[in-house]
């Protein structure tokens, strides 16, 4: 504060004083301020609730307007339950007494206070959902409370955070297994390697190449042709998920299922990333040189190479094809039965190593599932440490949901530009028929987005929705 001067610039002493110091009276009305302020009562309904309420100061909780919902008469009260309740921002409400109301028509009349009371629970939904933010974020439940612990939250325990995850798996399965996804129908599909109870177990898992939806992933105790075909089938949703083509691991060997009357219809890309890395073993093992692959190749295996690996630089499937025939001349039965079983064997695999040259919507390499999959395989526990199928796959269809959450946000506003770029080409063109057709067509098909996007959406809200979230698509 400034300090203020009289006209001939004698300056005034600045003195901090109180109303109370001019009256005795005024003090005491300051104290009865004070005590009026701290009866006042705090007004509260949650986003959920049916039922206004009001906190007064003795941690008494009561309807603010107690009238039945059903027959609009006037509640008495009958008594009061004490709970304690843990806040979203990890406080603790000790001895909180919640009034008890009857009704003279319905009797006991049960209060609806939405999650600021949680129904048979102490725990505030959001502080439920930061727990299931943490846990797949890749923590495991222990990770999870040394969290709460450092950010100054109160600490549940491990077996609180493991019921609130499993709380939200049904829900979570139901739509990630029947709820329509905008997908191309160009598939990766991939396995993750495990070790479940001791035993060796696989998650497979199914990826857009285009649009970064998971289709599916889930866990299976073999890689046997069998369980492969479940997977595939119980991705397709009844028909609600169309296959076109798919990329495959390079190690899988899985042809007899895609010649099947049920699969035979899909286009099967080999992964050329995996099969590059298979070739260049075989180079080297070949060459005498084992697993060393950081060693410089001899001749005439280091020209073997050269020649094998420049199919793969040809932009044309006929290009590649007179490549791989200009090896065979210079190599083929000149060096080793080794080196034509090599030349063989990519002869075979020659036709789905580059199937994407004949239809463009597949791609060259299965990198987007191995990206994709980094979220599965952050989880610390997931390949070594799990116990049951039910674990396994209460991780997975977790993190494939807060995936494709987010996936579905991103589709609606490219098709949301889509539009608008669209319009934008109206406008020039207005006799263009053929523009306004799909222009009407896209959000036809945008209408449909948004409502399968709402079954995910429905289930985000419920466990894990948290107050200061944003949504790029509401």
């Amino acid at each position: 504060m400034s300090s203020v001067f009289k006209r001939n610039s004698t300056p005034i002493t600045q003195i901090q004083t109180e109303i109370s110091d001019f009256s005795e009276e005024l003090k005491s009305f300051c104290e009865l301020l004070d005590e009026k302020l701290e009866e006042r009562k705090v007004q509260k309904k949650s986003n959920d609730s049916e039922d206004k309420f009001v906190l007064l100061p003795e941690n008494l909780i009561q309807l603010q307007n107690p009238i039945c919902r059903e027959h609009n008469i006037p509640l008495t009260k009958n008594g009061v339950n004490y709970r304690t309740i843990y806040t979203s921002d990890g406080r603790v409400l000790k001895n909180v007494k919640i009034q008890r109301y009857e009704c003279e028509k319905c009797g006991e009349y049960h209060s609806n206070y939405g999650d600021f009371i949680p129904k048979y629970a102490n725990y505030q939904e959001e502080f439920k959902a930061k727990a299931r933010h943490f846990y797949y974020l890749g923590n495991t439940p222990g990770q999870v409370l040394d969290i709460f612990r450092v950010i100054g939250l109160c600490v549940p325990s491990e077996s609180s955070v493991r019921n609130w995850v499993k709380e939200a798996f049904e829900p979570i399965r139901e739509v990630v297994m029947n709820t329509k996804l905008p997908v191309s129908g160009y598939f990766g599909y991939d396995e993750i390697h495990m070790n479940t109870n001791k035993e060796r177990t696989f998650v497979f898992s199914l990826v857009d190449l285009w649009d970064d939806f998971y289709v599916n992933a889930q866990y299976s105790p073999d890689k046997e042709k069998g369980s492969i075909m479940d997977f595939y089938s119980k991705s397709k949703r009844g028909g609600k998920t169309k296959f076109k083509g798919l990329v495959l691991d390079g190690s899988n060997n899985y042809g007899s299922i895609f010649k099947s009357r049920r699969f035979s219809y899909i286009i099967v890309q080999r992964c050329q990333t995996h099969y590059k890395k298979n070739l260049n073993e075989a180079i080297y093992e070949v060459a005498g040189l084992g697993k060393k692959l950081k060693e410089d190749l001899l001749e005439p295996y280091n020209e073997i190479k050269k020649a094998l690996f420049a199919v793969f630089n040809r932009s044309t499937l006929l290009r590649a094809e007179v490549q791989l025939v200009r090896a065979e001349v210079r190599f083929y039965g000149k060096i080793s039965k080794d080196v034509d079983d090599i030349i063989d064997h990519f002869y075979a695999l020659f036709p789905n190593l580059f199937k994407y040259l004949e239809d463009t919507r597949l791609k060259p390499t299965n990198n987007a599932t191995e990206r994709m999959n980094l979220d599965l395989e952050r989880y610390p526990s997931l390949k070594n440490h799990m116990k049951t199928e039910e674990g396994v796959n209460i991780i997975v269809k977790g993190i494939v949901f807060l995936h494709n959450f987010e996936a579905f946000q991103k589709y609606i506003v490219k098709q949301k530009a889509k539009i608008l770029e669209l319009d934008r080409n109206i406008s020039i063109f207005p006799n263009d028929k053929e523009l306004t057709l799909l222009k009407q067509g896209l959000k036809i098909h945008l209408s449909w987005v948004r409502k399968d996007f709402g079954k995910y959406k429905a289930v985000y809200l419920r466990y894990f929705k948290l107050d200061h979230q944003v949504f790029i698509v509401e």
